[in-house]
């Protein structure tokens, strides 16, 4: 039995013992826990994986007797089961736990990873290569108290990147590099008590940006920019963060946040926070961060809004999971445009002025609905890069998701020599006019008698289908003007101008539509169209409220409220006099409102003064006051 044991062993045929004098069920359960590893990782029954110390497998590394896998130093592991786009850290602080496996040895963050991989090493390594590193850069903007620099320091913590705020940046320019230019620059503003200028501090900014960390792991920049000078001058040094998350908190609690800053029992110093203050800063950055915003938006498409008055974790993992985002986004382009592939370029900063340089051959139109359909869709509406891939070095733009990933999957069969159709040259494209454009073009006439040929052509050529056109609509087309029903209709002559381009109208034509001039409506008519909005308003409200007038009749008090009001709410007088008459209107109810005043508390027997209803007997003499005297027929301050 020993020598069978021996020989099992060497052919690493594991061994297992039971203690069988159990009950039949406990050994039974027992036996399926030893065995549920061999079944669930049976393609790894046979391999071999050996835990090494660093230090040993950077010494196997250097001399050559193992080689480094194609994962350097990932964590495959991570890489499959958390999707992991950020290399892990490395150094003192961060051990990493390798192994040997076949000829390569293999990086892990943790232990419990390294003892996933050693129990199946084939479901890890059949996953695709590492992706290429891409350092994180970003920055955090966002008001006062609103936690900008803990979740930079958090990124810090997490990903080893470098936190730069412009302060530390020009400290570090004056502690590292003392006689630089430079450094004398900034000290001598400092020396006339003033504050550095952009351009200097964004060339601090620059400098910090040269060292190893944020060139190898990122930056998060604390803070900056707040000003639309300063982005101009990052990106005159091509300082671009790829994602931009602004912390949105409103100022009611960046003042209680404030407050309980100066509280803390961990403050040492004293500090320029007091809720004077804090509104002065809240005030200023709201003011500057418009422009910040307007610029990343219509720019690069880069800035993200974070609700920064939801806790802490759900802020973190927000801006986590835009940073893996951004970095993915990243590496999915290196790797596709490596292999010769197209790649999306949404979310990589490609401004406008780029895209439309570097655009292929068929412009601002979409490639596959051309080759597909024949469509000629026009994407200059769309101002995102969300539908737009790369391709040889040429932009292409996208009507949708869908051909997005036509195209992505097979762009050859979309782009010349094999695209099946070409773009017709510029003066056979159909073009969008205004009307003031038409008018420039006179005596140019309007095709088909200003019919819609899209409404014509779809309702099968019949009578009822021919309608006249917007005059807000108008296309050109092949040196010609077309005008249409609707903007759907107009988009659907667009994309297939040929289709509907040359048709023929009938001899029989319905009678043009022409406007009828008010004037010459009989009186009902010109009433209708003219005042019938504010009378049936006014009758509206005469019968709520129905007025009645001291010593006057319901006919003779309802006429006049009706007037006051028509007065009130003319929309063609001046504000001036809609304010008088809504006054005089409201004095009007007042008056009106004394009979039922009086009505409700009047007695038959005599009470005292004392007993009566305050106010009472000032309304009684206002009342008595009017007998013989209507509402005054003009204003008077």
């Amino acid at each position: 039995m020993a020598s069978v044991q021996e020989t099992l062993e060497e052919i690493f045929i594991p061994r297992m013992e039971l203690q069988a004098s159990k009950k039949p069920h406990i050994v039974r359960y027992t036996l399926y826990n030893k065995l549920k590893p061999l079944i669930d990782f049976r393609d790894s029954m046979f391999e071999r994986v050996y835990p090494l110390s660093e230090k040993l497998a950077r010494k196997m590394l250097d001399v050559g007797y193992k080689q480094p896998s194609c994962f350097g130093m990932w964590d495959p592991v991570k890489m499959l089961e958390d999707g992991d786009v950020i290399q892990p850290l490395q150094g003192p602080n961060n051990p990493t736990f390798p192994v040997m496996y076949r000829q390569h040895i293999y990086f892990f963050c943790s232990i419990p990873t390294r003892e996933k991989f050693i129990r199946h090493p084939l479901m890890y390594i059949r996953q695709p290569p590492a992706m290429p590193v891409v350092p994180i850069r970003m920055a955090i903007i966002g008001p006062p108290k609103s936690g900008k620099t803990a979740l930079a320091n958090r990124f810090v913590q997490e990903f080893g990147v470098m936190r730069i705020s412009i302060g530390e940046a020009i400290r570090n320019v004056l502690i590292n590099q003392k006689k630089s230019d430079l450094a004398k620059l900034i000290n001598a503003q400092l020396r006339k008590g003033l504050t550095v200028p952009d351009e200097l501090a964004v060339q601090a900014l620059e400098v910090s940006l040269m060292d190893m960390v944020p060139q190898t792991r990122g930056y998060v920049l604390d803070g900056f920019p707040v000003t639309k000078r300063q982005v101009d001058l990052m990106t005159q040094r091509a300082i671009i963060p790829v994602a931009v998350l602004e912390l949105q908190v409103s100022g009611k609690e960046v003042i209680v946040r404030a407050g309980k800053d100066r509280s803390s029992p961990n403050r040492t110093l004293p500090l320029h926070d007091s809720p004077q203050i804090m509104a002065i800063k809240l005030a200023a950055w709201q003011e500057q961060v418009g422009g910040v915003r307007k610029w990343y938006q219509g720019e690069h498409h880069n800035l993200i809004g974070v609700d920064g008055e939801r806790s802490k974790w759900w802020v973190w993992n927000k801006a986590k999971n835009e940073s893996h985002k951004s970095v993915q986004q990243i590496q999915t382009y290196l790797k596709s445009i490596g292999q010769g592939k197209a790649a999306s370029i949404a979310d990589m900063c490609v401004t406008p002025s780029e895209c439309k340089a570097r655009l292929g051959d068929f412009g601002e139109y979409c490639p596959v609905s051309l080759a597909i359909t024949g469509e000629l869709v026009d994407c200059s509406t769309n101002p995102s890069l969300e539908f737009t891939a790369e391709f040889r070095g040429h932009y292409y733009k996208m009507a949708g998701k869908t051909e997005l990933e036509k195209f992505l999957a097979n762009p050859e069969q979309f782009t010349p020599p094999l695209a099946p159709r070409k773009l017709p040259p510029p003066e056979l494209l159909p073009l969008r006019r205004t009307s003031d454009e038409v008018r420039l073009m006179f005596p140019k006439q309007i095709e088909l008698q200003g019919y819609c040929p899209v409404t014509f052509l779809d309702g099968k050529l019949r009578y009822e289908a021919i309608v006249s056109g917007n005059k807000e609509l108008v296309v050109e087309y092949k040196n010609k003007l077309y005008v249409f029903e609707t903007e759907e209709k107009l988009q659907k002559f667009m994309r297939l101008p040929e289709k509907y381009s040359d048709l023929k109208l009938p001899h029989k034509l319905p009678p043009k539509k022409e406007p009828i001039p008010i004037n010459s409506l009989p009186m009902l008519g010109y009433m209708e169209q003219t005042v019938a909005t504010a009378i049936t308003k006014s009758l509206t409200a005469v019968g709520c409220f129905k007025p009645k007038y001291p010593f006057m009749g319901t006919t003779e008090s309802a006429l006049l409220y009706i007037a006051f009001h028509l007065k009130a709410h003319n929309p063609k007088a001046s504000e001036y006099v809609r304010k008088k008459y809504r006054k005089k209107l409201q004095h009007f109810e007042e008056q009106c409102n004394l009979i039922k005043f009086l009505g409700e508390h009047m007695t038959r027997r005599y009470r005292e003064p004392q007993e009566r209803p305050i106010g009472f007997d000032e309304k009684m003499e206002v009342f008595l006051a009017l007998r013989g005297h209507g509402p005054a027929t003009t204003w008077v301050a």
